[in-house]
């Protein structure tokens, strides 16, 4: 065991302090755990009672809502069959129109065919006529220059020739030269050798030198036609690419043709397709729009009727009571003179008339009397029409606020329906923008126009007569007064 340590009696003190607290602690914990338990059990008890009014709640509104539900449902099915008799409709015409489009297209599409034959055959023709002309003349060419170089070779062989008779007849006649004159002019032998070897050497330099000539100009000739020949293949080859990139090109535009052609098939029923659907709701809202405007021009001609008569009434009652605060302005005046009157006898009076009795009342006092008792009623009559008139100025006010409200449900329903088209129009731009076209087309699908039905359940709301909406706006009136 261990022993227990002593303490000094302040510790005593603080240790009773400090248990003291914890006694009291403890007890105040147990003061907020039932607090808790029972604010644990109402808030059960709540949730149980809020769960069974809750479902007798939703028992008493799905008997209530029924009956609505169910004519909610009537008209539903009954627009659902329109909508279908109205789409087979529109089915069959669509399909009237295909078989049209495509007897059109074929008939079309043949006369195409037709006028690109015409128009190769055309091609080809040009071509071999282009062909034949080249050919002409590439044998006229040849033939001159055949013949061309046949006389520059015949002159050659002639101009060899008499170089050759020539040279033969000088050798002939030196020789003979060299026996008349060996005898006589032996002496001159060498001079004579040596003028004729110069004259031969001149000869022969002026007869190299013309065949020279000759052989160049021939040369140049040749090469001159060697470098048309060649520059007319080149023509040649430059003609047969742009041929070939004609034809492709043609090639090239005949597929592009086909392929717009099949897209602009596509875009054209898209359009019809969108024509149709957008050309319904216009007549829809052009519809919604006369309906509204024939009466919001009722209503417009009700008002001003209204306002002439009102208008009549309010005159009359600013007459009478014009009337009225005349009359009264001067019975106040002839009450403020009698009180006067009245003030002075009363102070002139002695003590003997004082205790006179009353006098008698004349005859003209009793007319006046008479006077005033039908003032009074014609008074009171009018006080009456001043009330039927009020009542019936309540009636004209209470009419006055219930075209107002329709006519700012109409406002409310023309900028809606403003605002809704302007989102059809962004819609069909952007849808319009991001078309993108494929130009084979290997499966052709039919378009059918969708509708939905609570669009149209919202558009046989809006058609209602809008009585229902002004007697909804009295009741409202009715409770807040």
């Amino acid at each position: 065991m261990i022993p227990k340590p002593k303490l000094t009696p302040e510790e005593r003190r603080e240790l009773r302090k400090q248990k003291k607290l914890e006694n009291k602690l403890q007890r105040e914990e147990k003061k907020r755990q039932v607090k808790r338990d029972s604010l644990a059990r109402e808030i059960k008890y709540g949730e149980l009672t809020y769960r069974m009014y809750e479902k007798d709640w939703k028992k008493m509104l799905i008997k209530m809502a029924l009956p609505e539900v169910r004519q909610e449902l009537e008209l539903a099915w009954y627009n659902f069959e329109r909508v279908i008799d109205c789409k087979d409709f529109t089915i069959s015409l669509l399909m009237d129109e295909i078989k049209d489009a495509e007897d059109q297209h074929m008939y079309n599409f043949r006369g195409h065919l037709e006028n690109v034959h015409n128009l190769i055959q055309l091609f080809n023709d040009r071509l071999a006529e282009f062909k034949k002309e080249y050919n002409l003349g590439m044998q006229q060419l040849q033939v001159t220059w055949d013949n061309e170089t046949e006389s520059i070779k015949d002159m050659t062989n002639e101009n060899t020739n008499y170089v050759k008779t020539m040279l033969f007849k000088l050798e002939m006649a030196r020789k003979e030269q060299e026996r008349r004159t060996r005898a006589e002019y032996y002496a001159r032998i060498d001079e004579e050798e040596v003028r004729h070897d110069m004259l031969l050497q001149k000869l022969k330099a002026n007869m190299e030198k013309n065949y020279q000539n000759i052989f160049s100009n021939m040369k140049d000739f040749i090469d001159d036609h060697n470098k048309h020949l060649k520059d007319r293949k080149k023509k040649f080859s430059e003609a047969k690419a742009e041929d070939d990139v004609m034809q492709n090109l043609i090639t090239q535009q005949f597929r592009h043709m086909k392929r717009s052609y099949d897209t602009i098939r596509l875009l054209r029923r898209k359009f019809n397709d969108t024509k149709l659907v957008e050309g319904r709701k216009l007549h829809d809202l052009q519809v919604q729009r006369q309906y509204f405007a024939h009466s919001f021009r009722s209503l417009k001609a009700k008002l001003a009727d209204d306002r002439k008569t009102d208008f009549v009434r309010l005159a009359k009652i600013g007459e009478g009571s014009a009337k009225a605060f005349d009359r009264l302005e001067r019975l106040e005046k002839k009450g403020e003179m009698i009180l006067r009157l009245t003030g002075i006898c009363r102070r002139l009076e002695t003590q003997k008339e004082k205790i006179l009795p009353f006098p008698s009342i004349p005859v003209k006092i009793r007319k006046k009397k008479e006077e005033y008792i039908r003032n009074k009623k014609q008074t009171i009559q009018k006080n009456a029409d001043i009330k039927e008139v009020k009542e019936e100025m309540e009636m004209f006010w209470q009419r006055v606020g219930q075209i107002y409200s329709v006519h700012y449900r109409l406002k409310k329903e023309k900028y809606f329906l403003q605002e809704e088209n302007m989102l059809i129009i962004d819609m069909y731009n952007d849808y319009c923008d991001k078309l993108e076209y494929s130009p084979i087309i290997k499966h052709k699908k039919m378009c059918v126009n969708k509708i939905d039905g609570n669009q149209e359940m919202e558009k046989y709301q809006k058609m209602k007569l809008p009585q229902l909406e002004v007697l909804e706006v009295d009741e409202k009136r009715n409770k807040r007064r």
